[in-house]
């Protein structure tokens, strides 16, 4: 995936790839059924081998976080995707965020729950406070004042 077939310098070889927000990534194929969006979250493809989805609301699976193409620009189903499995990530949020809260997968409970998506918690509060502990992907360092993309420290539980 280097462009003009020559590794740039975030490029490890075509399957790992060091974003410039400073996030691990790896190759695998987009299957989300459109163009991917920087910053949703994944999860293995149950049908294509090396590919992903977006993760449903209440699912405690999240593999990783879409970043695009080697300048994070939307790539169509059925291409390689960059995806960022660790380090640092922008992640897309459906609301503001709080740096120091962290950063968990939407459930049903949340206003605006969404697929991919992720809500910023102080602490998990009930209803379902220990699932939202497995559910929760890393931890803010970026406030946002509405939806939109902000830095999080990755981690999955």
């Amino acid at each position: 995936m280097a462009k003009d077939g020559n590794i740039n310098r975030h490029t490890m070889n075509d399957n790992i790839y060091f974003t410039p927000d400073g996030g691990l990534g790896i190759s695998l194929i987009n299957k989300t059924g459109a163009e991917s969006v920087k910053g949703m979250l994944v999860i293995p493809d149950a049908s294509v081998n090396s590919a992903f989805g977006l993760v449903p609301v209440n699912d405690p699976d999240c593999m990783g976080v879409i970043y695009g193409d080697d300048d994070g620009n939307q790539v169509a189903d059925g291409i390689a995707c960059w995806i960022v499995i660790s380090g640092i990530a922008k992640v897309l949020f459906q609301a503001a965020t709080t740096r120091n809260h962290f950063a968990r997968i939407t459930i049903t409970a949340d206003v605006d729950d969404a697929a991919g998506k992720a809500i910023s918690e102080a602490l998990p509060t009930s209803p379902f406070s220990n699932d939202k502990h497995f559910q929760e992907i890393g931890h803010i360092i970026e406030a946002i004042g509405g939806a939109g993309l902000a830095l999080v420290v990755l981690h999955f539980n």
